[in-house]
């Protein structure tokens, strides 16, 4: 056993002892209170037939992209759905990522550069935080749905400023109070940047004007 070996797995011992090694697990449950699936798409079986039915008429739809969409893995049905989710959000366009972990990643490393200043909820999934890690920007956090604090924040920001919240907090399910968070971002010239991930299809949220 080489030295890597020993290092690994005497750190799966240390987990093991302490009662934290995590192990993955093929279990179904009746009642699914641990997901995101809020709306039960993973286990209908009426999505799955409409899917089918839909694959069935693109044209050269393949097992995998094959490549990176840059390269060679880019298909018209791909921009198709981005147009059609680009619609239904009433935005210019849209842009499909592996997962949510990656959209958030590289939405946020890739917007914000060095001198520019990141203020984000304190309760903001652990993804956005890994993109701001990324940036080299000036990184604040405010206290949860705490407007005093985040105006206190945005009176110190430099630079392009990114404003990142939840508009419904997976933990607790409480809302953001978007309003008044919008208002403080046209206040200060800040972009704000809303995860919705636990929110669409979820919550409708209308213009009161």
């Amino acid at each position: 056993m080489n030295k890597a070996e020993q290092f690994i797995n005497s750190r799966l011992l240390n987990r093991t002892e302490k009662g934290s090694l995590r192990k993955l697990s093929v279990k179904t449950f009746p009642i699914d209170f641990c997901s995101n699936d809020y709306l039960g798409f993973a286990r209908s079986p009426q999505l799955k037939d409409a899917i089918n039915e839909t694959l069935l008429g693109v044209h050269q739809y393949a097992n995998g992209s094959a490549g990176s969409r840059l390269l060679s893995g880019n298909h018209l049905f791909t921009e198709e759905t981005e147009a059609l989710i680009a619609d239904f959000h009433h935005a210019e366009s849209g842009l499909i990522f592996n997962s949510g972990y990656d959209a958030n990643v590289g939405l946020i490393s890739s917007l914000a550069q060095r001198g520019d200043t990141i203020i984000s909820d304190e309760l903001i999934h652990a993804s956005l935080i890994d993109g701001a890690r990324l940036t080299h920007a000036n990184r604040y956090s405010f206290k949860h749905n705490n407007l005093t604090d985040l105006e206190a924040k945005l009176k110190v920001a430099k630079g392009t400023i990114y404003v990142v919240i939840e508009s419904v907090y997976s933990m607790d399910g409480d809302l953001a109070p978007l309003n008044e968070i919008n208002n403080l971002c046209e206040m200060y010239e800040a972009n704000l940047i809303i995860d919705e991930a636990h929110a669409l299809g979820v919550l409708e949220i209308t213009d009161k004007d």
